[in-house]
């Protein structure tokens, strides 16, 4: 690169010598035309100087503001509780099965998050979620199918989900968003027929992580799940998580 530049600045000094000699009349001595030459040269040498000047001054600015979001991003990450944690509580699910009935379910949730940047992380989760739905007999079911309906069914659900959950972290607070995908198991039984069903899932969900001591927390999310093939058969769910958070 300096040598293209210096290449440029000889030919430069070449052609201002060229035109000066064939300007410059003939009773001019050679001495003052070598003195306009060097004069000439020093302005154009100058002139490079003072760009490379400038071009060095915006590549320190470039390499100050990198290095100051760098020791920015590390100084918060170390005083933030957003680091590498496992969650575990208690669970609510509001859940509309594929029968066509609703079942509120109670059960637990366990998770796990990987960091591996700043601000974001790979997470593992686990739910499972038990309780009862249908109508109280096959006289209740309404609209609801005789083949569908299950009176006094007994419910039982267990997802695996994986995604990648966003957070920001400050001392004692870390608000998150995460999407996640997996699977749904679905047990439905009732009164001499059982229904079972493994679907995928989609799940959004958005909480916040306070901090209690300098390695435990405690959480809320809630999610928004969508299972199954997402244009026929779907079903919606709610869900709601609360719990302790152990970092590391």
């Amino acid at each position: 690169m300096h040598n293209n530049v210096l290449r440029q600045i000889g030919r430069r000094i070449g052609y201002y010598a060229e035109a000066m000699y064939s300007n410059v009349p003939a009773t001019v001595p050679d001495a003052k035309v070598h003195s306009m030459v060097r004069m000439q040269s020093d302005r154009i040498l100058a002139a490079g100087d003072r760009c490379n000047l400038q071009l060095f001054q915006l590549l320190q600015k470039l390499v100050l503001a990198a290095a100051a979001f760098l020791c920015f991003t590390i100084v918060a990450a170390a005083q933030s509780i957003s680091t590498n944690n496992v969650f575990a509580g208690y669970s609510f699910l509001a859940d509309n099965l594929f029968s066509g009935q609703h079942a509120n379910l109670n059960g637990w949730n366990v998770s796990a998050e990987k960091k591996y940047m700043p601000f974001f992380g790979v997470v593992g989760d686990f739910a499972g979620f038990y309780g009862s739905a249908g109508p109280p007999s096959a006289a209740y079911c309404g609209s609801i199918p005789a083949s569908r309906c299950l009176p006094h069914s007994a419910v039982s659900q267990y997802s695996f989900s994986v995604g990648i959950r966003g957070s920001y972290g400050t001392k004692n607070i870390r608000p998150f968003g995460e999407a996640l995908f997996g699977e749904i198991h679905t047990t439905e039984s009732g009164v001499g027929i059982s229904k079972v069903s493994n679907n995928f899932s989609a799940m959004l969900g958005t909480g916040i992580d306070c901090r209690l001591t300098r390695r435990l927390g405690c959480r809320l999310v809630v999610d928004y799940i969508v299972t199954g093939n997402f244009t026929i058969a779907r079903q919606n769910s709610i869900r709601a998580s609360t719990g302790l958070v152990y970092r590391f």
